[in-house]
């Protein structure tokens, strides 16, 4: 297999820029809209906004509103698969209309949603047998760091299991399947050969988009929280938080593509030997 990260940094870059003026839409609409609404209809959505709140007062706030932020989150979850499934239909080769792009995101977004559930609970799980033996050592051994130490091995297999399934929207868009089980089944296998190339790809491109995220979401919450307690504050924050999303999740869907271009290849063949 003939695979180039600079190569899929580069095709992805050139994927967004000649697909911006139709991809800053549909993020707008999917990922800057739904995010900045989150912040505004929420109640009391200013606790979490402001970076210096007290973490106690954030903590309890949350435990009061775990029913609407999980009923929330899971709509807006789907909303923005949607988005990111339109996205990445777009910058494919098969060049569909908006419509059938935007047919194409709402399909797969269900799919999308079983398929982060069933990482999650794989990820319960992995972490259970990992800690578990580690935590027992700890205890007979009387040293509490080695319990410490031992999510270090969690964190690594959270970060491998992220890699290997980096590959089932694109599979879901551009592989014309809506089967979660098939799409996670492509992904591994299309992630397989290049697996730990991937995986720190992957990792440092998540690293740099969640400190520049976080450095410009601290210094717009920090005025926000300076500039008011009301509505312009919560405003200014979750435009703040929608733009950051807007920027990444272009990048992630233009990488994306990009990827699954050079690990898939673009001939039927290729398109095909995926699913096999």
């Amino acid at each position: 297999m003939n695979f180039d990260l600079n190569a899929v940094w580069s095709r992805g870059m050139k994927l967004v820029g000649d697909n911006f003026q139709l991809l800053i839409i549909i993020a707008g609409i999917f990922l800057l809209l739904p995010t900045t609404a989150a912040y505004l209809l929420l109640p009391d959505f200013q606790a979490f906004a402001d970076p210096t709140a007290d973490p106690k007062i954030v903590a309890e706030r949350f435990r009061e509103l775990i029913v609407p932020l999980i009923g929330m989150g899971g709509a807006l979850a789907l909303f923005q698969f949607a988005g990111y499934g339109t996205m990445i239909a777009l910058i494919g080769p098969d060049r569909p209309t908006v419509a059938q792009a935007l047919g194409t995101g709402l399909k797969i977004a269900p799919s999308t949603l079983v398929i982060v559930i069933l990482f999650i609970v794989t990820y319960l799980v992995g972490a259970i047998v990992i800690m578990l033996p580690i935590s027992i050592l700890s205890g007979l051994a009387g040293v509490p760091i080695v319990a410490l130490i031992g999510f270090i091995p969690v964190l690594l297999f959270v970060v491998w299991l992220m890699a290997r399934l980096s590959m089932s929207m694109p599979v879901l868009v551009l592989g014309g399947t809506l089967n979660p089980l098939t799409a996670i089944k492509a992904s591994f296998r299309l992630t397989r050969q290049k697996q730990w190339q991937i995986m720190l790809f992957w990792t440092v491109l998540m690293i740099a988009i969640t400190v520049i995220s976080m450095l410009f979401n601290l210094a717009a919450g920090l005025f926000a929280a300076l500039l008011s307690k009301g509505t312009a504050a919560l405003l200014i924050a979750g435009l703040a938080n929608g733009l950051t999303g807007m920027a990444s999740g272009m990048i992630i869907c233009g990488v994306a593509a990009a990827m699954f271009e050079q690990l898939a290849g673009q001939s039927p063949e290729g398109l095909a030997a995926t699913f096999e």
